[in-house]
């Protein structure tokens, strides 16, 4: 299931019907940043990648200019492009900005999901367990970040989506890189589903309770006992 979503909504254009060389180059790229292949610091060569990739230097200037509006790379006239620096401090902040954001969606969104809304969360659920049971930790946040992403999105705040984009990515690079052990795909599952239906049915406030739980576990289980400093 799956991957049907994948090739509809276009989470990964290694798979995805509808994507341009920018797209497979900016995609492949941000999962070499997030898993940690590309190590913070590290110079980012846009001939070597135009070559890598079989695309022109154009198109791989294009997918770092979107990964430097996501805070991934740093790109500088004279010294080239840089994947952007990484540590446990600048994580905490923002899953917490990221904490403020939701609740505040939270308590828009609670018992006004539209059906056709709710159909895709579902899938998107169904999406992270096949993907954390295969063990593909980061195509799993990918779809993490899409079922965050689309329940943000129905609270109407437009201009506060790039916050919280940029937020979970961050999140998602201090966490995955350089993991190699899987996620529980049952515990995935069954936290992402008591969002949804707090988020369907609940009270704004038990929206707002559910979401501050789940993020208060991230906060607990990776950014603070987590993964070891990198900067």
């Amino acid at each position: 299931m799956h991957l049907d979503f994948v090739k509809e909504f276009g989470v990964s254009p290694r798979q995805s019907q509808r994507s341009r060389k920018s797209d497979f180059v900016y995609f492949g790229l941000k999962e070499r940043i997030i898993i940690g292949d590309l190590k913070p610091g590290q110079t980012i060569g846009e001939q070597q990648i135009a070559v890598d990739y079989g695309c022109a230097q154009g198109t791989v200037r294009e997918a770092l200019i979107r990964l430097d509006n996501n805070g991934l790379v740093i790109r500088n006239d004279y010294r080239g492009t840089q994947v952007s620096p990484l540590c446990r401090n600048e994580a905490l902040q923002m899953v917490l900005i990221r904490k403020q954001l939701e609740k505040a969606a939270a308590r828009l969104v609670a018992s006004k999901l539209p059906d056709e809304v709710y159909r895709n969360l579902k899938l998107i659920m169904n999406a992270m367990y096949c993907t954390a049971q295969d063990g593909r930790i980061y195509l799993c946040s990918e779809f993490d970040r899409r079922f965050h992403g689309l329940l943000f999105a129905q609270s109407g705040l437009k201009g506060l989506e790039p916050i919280l984009n940029r937020c979970a990515i961050h999140m998602h690079r201090f966490t995955l890189s350089g993991r190699t052990e899987k996620v529980n795909a049952d515990d995935v599952f069954q936290r992402h589903s008591h969002i949804l239906e707090c988020y369907r049915t609940g009270t704004p406030e038990e929206a707002a309770e559910a979401i501050s739980e789940h993020i208060d576990f991230l906060i607990k289980t990776w950014i603070l006992n987590g993964t070891e400093e990198a900067v």
